[in-house]
């Protein structure tokens, strides 16, 4: 018996950006990544804090990007408008993954749920293999060049120039090396393949158990 969902191509885009928006979410408040380099790079004399200092710091700027009702960003780090205005950007880009999480989980619950009562699980290897191939790529691209891969990030998600920051006016940019955000990245690319590779797996399963029907 055949099944066609209606508005698959939508259903499958949902589930995808969710899958994305779930990584997002689980990297940048997996706060021990951020506290081993912390310890590691000893980034509290960086900026003249001691650890608890940084760490409250740090956990400030979390909330701030994180909670739509945190309107002022508050740091014992001084801030110049810019950089201000920058994490302002950020907080927007923040509360948009949320959004998309919010919206697309039930909706992927459902999807999932469709396609598994139907044993039609295997519909979801040809997209995970495209997106995986995408994610491998992105991440050799980035291993090649974080630097430039970094800037070019930026330069597609902001319209301004406030990411780039002085430190003498924004010394919590020393407090945030490059290596940080490497590892962020690696995190979160690591995390999708890992994703792609179980929708795969799952799908070959169901692919076999209705063969063996």
């Amino acid at each position: 018996m055949t099944f066609k969902i209606k508005g698959q191509f939508f259903f499958n885009v949902i589930l995808f950006l969710t899958i994305v928006a779930f990584c997002i979410a689980l990297v940048i408040n997996f706060r021990p990544l951020y506290y081993y380099f912390v310890d590691h790079e000893n980034l509290a004399a960086t900026v003249n804090l001691t650890r608890e200092g940084l760490v409250e710091d740090y956990r400030h700027l979390l909330n701030y990007l994180n909670f739509p009702w945190i309107s002022n960003l508050k740091m014992t780090l001084p801030s110049s408008s810019n950089g201000l205005q920058h994490f302002a950007d950020v907080k927007k880009l923040f509360l948009l993954d949320y959004g998309v999480l919010v919206f697309g989980a039930p909706i992927s619950v459902y999807y999932l749920r469709c396609l598994k009562k139907r044993q039609m699980l295997w519909k979801l290897i040809a997209p995970a293999q495209i997106m995986l191939t995408g994610f491998v790529f992105l991440l050799v691209i980035m291993g090649i060049s974080f630097h430039q891969f970094f800037v070019l990030f930026h330069k597609i998600l902001f319209r301004n120039n406030d990411w780039i920051f002085d430190p003498t006016k924004d010394p919590i940019i020393d407090a945030l090396p490059n290596d940080f955000f490497l590892a962020c990245f690696v995190l979160f690319f690591v995390l999708l393949i890992i994703s792609m590779l179980a929708l795969i797996v799952v799908g070959k399963k169901s692919l076999k158990s209705g063969k063996s029907k």
